[in-house]
């Protein structure tokens, strides 16, 4: 196991997390980033100990991935401010950015395919708007200080979502002006059709339209700590984190707040929101895939059943819109005697799921 430790980052070996893997296949495909000159990441090992200086990131690790509406693209989110945009039915990059952003963290792809909008750790909080496919600069969206944690394209385009400081934030495109601020509310998460928004309040959590941005429905929250990652409003599934139950993730029926999984069941890499990590339903299904804890896995919400891959040694995953492909960084350990060499793996999640048994 990898432990995090304070005063820059300190990696340990440990012992295995005892978690089912075996039957996870491996990726139908693999899509690597184009070569280029690498930053040093400031890596320093001692025995089995291995120290990387606080404020240096490493240039291999991707962050966040985001497939676009009609998964013809996928951009990945890496450190030292890169981003890499790849055509995914060619399987080639379309384009690679230097976004100047330090740690890219949020990412998201206009369903248009025009635009893809960028946050990062560096300077001032801010969203960065380039162009597609060419990679262009566009807009500069000033926010604010603390990083800009998540970001999604409104359904036409035009709107980007965001979340900062406890606010969610409307931005129209064409202005780089705030159309709407929601203040208080956070973790901004879109349907998976993309008609309709859930945040949450110290409180409750908040339903509403997506493009009006109007309120439909408001509940408590299942618990203090409860943190929206994923839900279909056709299939009636909300999925939210919670750092404080076992396991960590937990399904509601939307309409009703009914328990659809019970604690102890799903057998999943605790979640850890200070890492990367992520959640998806499979449209109009009780199926879920996600990463956690270095590790894809999916999750039969109501059966309980799991399959979750090897360590993975990444920190990010993303589902097409359509559920069909299943994307994971994958790294190589600076243990491992036969390097590998990272890039992002696809998987078909129909054949995943037979191959897992899961449902």
């Amino acid at each position: 196991m990898i432990r995090i430790l304070a005063a820059g980052i300190v990696l340990v070996l440990g012992a295995a997390d005892g978690l089912p893997h075996a039957s996870f296949p491996p990726p139908n495909s693999i899509l690597l980033d184009a070569k280029h000159k690498e930053p040093k990441n400031g890596v320093e090992q001692e025995g089995n100990t291995i120290s990387i200086r606080s404020g240096v990131g490493t240039p291999t690790t991707i962050n966040v991935l985001s497939f676009s509406r009609d998964a013809k693209l996928l951009a990945a989110g890496k450190d030292f401010g890169r981003v890499v945009v790849w055509d995914v039915p060619r399987r080639t990059v379309l384009c690679a950015l230097s976004t100047g952003q330090g740690i890219v963290a949020a990412i998201a792809i206009s369903p248009d395919d025009q635009f893809v909008a960028t946050a990062g750790s560096s300077g001032d909080a801010e969203i960065k708007l380039w162009h597609l496919p060419d990679g262009k600069f566009v807009r500069l969206f000033k926010i604010g200080h603390p990083a800009v944690q998540r970001l999604v394209f409104g359904i036409d385009s035009s709107l980007i979502v965001a979340e900062n400081n406890a606010v969610t934030s409307v931005l129209d495109i064409a202005s780089a002006r705030h159309t709407q601020d929601l203040p208080g509310e956070w973790a901004p998460t879109l349907s998976i059709d993309g008609t309709a928004l859930i945040t949450v309040s110290s409180t409750e959590v908040v339903l509403r339209r997506a493009g009006d941005w109007g309120e439909q429905k408001r509940f408590p929250k299942p618990t203090m700590y409860a943190y929206p990652l994923s839900f279909d409003t056709h299939s009636d599934v909300f999925i939210y984190g919670d750092s404080t139950s076992d396991p960590s993730f937990i399904a509601l029926r939307l309409s009703e707040g009914e328990t659809l999984s019970k604690p102890g069941t799903a057998k999943l890499p605790r979640l850890n929101l200070s890492t990367g990590y992520f959640v998806s339903l499979k449209p109009k299904s009780d199926l879920a895939f996600g990463h956690s804890g270095g590790r894809l896995w999916l999750w039969g919400v109501q059966t309980g059943m799991t399959c979750v891959s090897e360590v993975l040694y990444s920190e990010s995953g993303a589902l097409s819109a359509d559920g069909s492909l299943l994307a994971g960084g994958i790294d190589s350990s600076f243990f491992a005697k036969d390097k590998i060499e990272p890039g992002v793996g696809l998987w078909q999640t129909e054949a995943l799921r037979n191959a897992c048994g899961v449902h």
